[in-house]
């Protein structure tokens, strides 16, 4: 059983359609724009009412502007915050009363490794990842005793849409073309080569597994082998 939020109504019908060819028996979903500060309680409670109960919350909302600092407005800044930070912490909140009476939640929240290396010309986004790394330390030690896992997964540089776009930006602003762009990350990634959406999603489907329970507050990295920190 599974139950899809996102901003497109057609969207959603389309993925819900692809996973159900794909043999997934039960697909719900809610069209929602998570910065609504109402959004949360209506998703979680649309969930609920399809299935009965949230065992498992995936958090993967928020594409945050980048650029030179001196450039980048308010409204990216809080644009970052809104979505990416608050939405998050709205939809922990609202599933977390009935995981906890329950005894039993996996909740794992798609971050950043920005978050601990911050890219200058991605200030916003990092900004707001390291709030969330923050928050799912912190909140792990809050409920673990209770039944409930937080964890964190820091994807570097992946192929998505919004890699691709992010590229042509910067080209834009650079002058150089979005291959010389996108060599310039991967000259510092040991592997020399871009994660995949799919490698991402088996380590997010990982830690909301029973396989990794004794797995909590920790925020892991997939990043090619790019991060220096010891982590």
């Amino acid at each position: 059983m599974l139950f899809l939020c996102a901003r497109t109504e057609s969207d959603l019908g389309e993925l819900a359609g692809e996973l159900s060819r794909a043999g997934c028996e039960k697909v719900r979903w809610h069209a929602a724009d998570l910065t609504s500060p109402e959004a949360a309680g209506r998703v979680a409670a649309s969930a609920e009412e399809a299935f009965g109960r949230v065992d498992v919350l995936v958090n993967c909302a928020g594409a945050s502007a980048g650029g030179l600092f001196w450039e980048i407005p308010d409204s990216a800044w809080e644009d970052s915050m809104a979505l990416k930070f608050m939405a998050t912490i709205r939809m922990i909140r609202a599933v977390l009363p009935g995981m906890i009476e329950r005894r039993y939640g996996r909740i794992v929240t798609l971050v950043g490794n920005s978050g601990r290396e911050p890219d200058p010309r991605m200030l916003p986004g990092a900004a707001a990842n390291a709030g969330l790394l923050a928050v799912t330390t912190g909140l792990a030690r809050e409920v673990a005793e209770h039944g409930v896992v937080i964890n964190a997964v820091n994807p570097g540089p992946t192929r998505t849409g919004r890699w691709e776009g992010m590229m042509e930006s910067f080209a834009a602003r650079s002058g150089k073309t979005p291959g010389e762009e996108e060599q310039s990350f991967l000259d510092a990634i040991p592997q020399k080569r871009l994660g995949t959406t799919g490698e991402i999603a088996r380590l997010v489907t990982f830690l909301a597994s029973d396989a990794a329970p004794h797995v909590t507050g920790r925020s892991i990295t997939a990043d090619g082998g790019a991060a220096r920190a010891i982590l």
